[in-house]
């Protein structure tokens, strides 16, 4: 029983990093005012740029820079959509969505043949902690990407309620007017938010390219960014909200897991895999009657007609 646990509790974690990661950049993006529906699409650029670069260079942490670097790429265009010529939000991420995934299986087939790369370096686990004494060996099981993602998480918290930044990202979020009145450039703020958003999602990729396995496949985020977007609005654009979301959504992916391996009664693997997005569909349903937007978000905001 133990070892069931164990094994459960190590799954749902690795599981739930790449939502959280892509669910604070997705925070970032939203509180400013910016929806964004292309998470799925900047996490699958991730994925890819992580695997190319480290095939490439040899070096996992140059895969993880190229991985924020091919999400970054994804943010900067809907931001150049969306912030500077006032495109329709939605449709801008979800076209993206489709160009990336798209984009990155022509790539993957260029570079490799193949939609299914060859094996490359990976950091999966962080053996510098297996000396802790007890929890040494727990805790050298994840990814070094896995404790960047506690600072960051922390960060963000910090960020969100305490400093100028958050605040003015917050202020432009719910009403832009004013602040632009008040002299905040919310062009350049809202700009910043996405690309960092898209950095953030490229991150996400990367964590699960090379940080849960070794390999870029077509389409391996399946469905990840969704349930970052799900999880952002869930958890009313709070860090640690979103982490509780992700952590929810990280044990029936991790269950789902588990009885694919021991399908008792035999149901289709398609039909078991469904189960953490039939749960965020009904957990997003029944919060939406007290969920609150940032009242700006989804509406465009053109920079040439408040120019004063």
């Amino acid at each position: 029983m133990n070892s069931i646990v164990t094994v459960m509790l190590i799954s749902l974690l690795r599981l739930a990093i790449p939502i959280v990661i892509c669910g604070i950049g997705n925070m970032y993006c939203e509180k400013s005012g910016v929806m964004n529906l292309g998470a799925e699409g900047m996490m699958i650029s991730g994925a890819f740029g992580a695997v190319a670069g480290t095939y490439l260079t040899g070096s996992p942490w140059l895969g993880v820079l190229c991985g924020l670097l091919g999400g970054l790429a994804v943010g900067f265009a809907h931001g150049l959509i969306c912030v500077e010529f006032g495109g329709y939000q939605n449709i801008s991420g979800l076209g993206l969505n489709m160009l990336a995934a798209g984009l990155t299986s022509f790539c993957c087939r260029s570079l490799f043949g193949t939609g299914l790369s060859p094996a490359v370096a990976s950091i999966q686990t962080t053996p510098v902690l297996k000396g802790i004494p007890g929890i040494g060996g727990f805790l050298q099981q994840f990814s070094p990407i896995a404790y960047i993602t506690i600072a960051l998480v922390a960060v963000s918290w910090y960020v969100v309620k305490y400093t100028t930044a958050g605040l003015r990202m917050t202020a432009i979020g719910d009403d832009p007017q004013t602040a632009v009145t008040a002299g905040i450039d919310i062009w350049k703020i809202r700009m910043g938010c996405v690309m960092l958003c898209g950095a953030l999602a490229g991150l996400a990729g990367a964590y699960m390219s090379i940080g849960q396995l070794n390999i870029f496949m077509e389409d391996m985020t399946n469905g990840k960014g969704m349930l970052a977007v799900i999880a952002v609005k869930m958890g009313r654009w709070e860090p640690k909200r979103i982490v509780l979301i992700a952590l929810l959504f990280g044990f029936f992916d991790a269950l789902q897991l588990q009885l694919q391996m021991n399908n008792a009664f035999h149901f289709p693997p398609e039909l078991i895999q469904t189960i953490p997005f039939v749960v965020g569909i009904l957990i997003l349903a029944m919060d939406s009657v007290t969920a609150t937007n940032p009242q700006a978000l989804a509406k465009p905001f053109l920079k040439n007609k408040y120019k004063f």
